[in-house]
């Protein structure tokens, strides 16, 4: 006869093959485990459907029950909102981040101011940190 061991606290005989226990007999025997496995589980929902009923005959209010959220599939296609879904075809336009003032325009303010106060020499400095100053303040830049 073949060697067999308890697993403990489970109850289950597990079968090892050998000497006088064939391949079939240790097959019926999983698959006699199996069917009683499959008979526990039918028999709770049964017990769980007859006592729901009985509340019920009884009078006895059904309290909400919460269900969890399955979680998605691998690779399964994500929701989408109806926002995003009217959007869909059209560009994503990127929000607007003001630059810093180019070298360009910095001089091209300066030009300016040097013309606002009439010209003159010596103060093309003072001229291009106001220009400067300007630009970043209409940026809503700190310089």
């Amino acid at each position: 006869m073949g060697n067999t061991h308890h697993s403990a606290g489970s109850g289950v005989r597990h079968a090892h093959t050998g000497p006088g226990v064939s391949a079939k007999e240790d097959t019926q025997d999983m698959a006699k485990t199996t069917r009683k496995t499959e008979e526990t589980a039918t028999e709770k929902k049964s017990a769980a459907r007859r006592t729901k009923t009985a509340a019920a005959a009884a009078g006895v209010k059904k309290t909400a029950t919460r269900t969890r959220k399955k979680a998605d599939a691998p690779g399964a296609i994500p929701a989408i909102s109806e926002r995003e879904v009217a959007n869909l075809g059209h560009p994503v336009q990127a929000p607007v981040i003001p630059a810093e003032p180019t070298h360009d325009e910095i001089a091209l303010r300066a030009w300016s101011i040097y013309e606002s106060r009439g010209g003159g020499h010596g103060q093309a400095f003072d001229d291009w940190v106001e220009a400067k100053r300007q630009l970043y303040r209409e940026r809503g830049l700190v310089g």
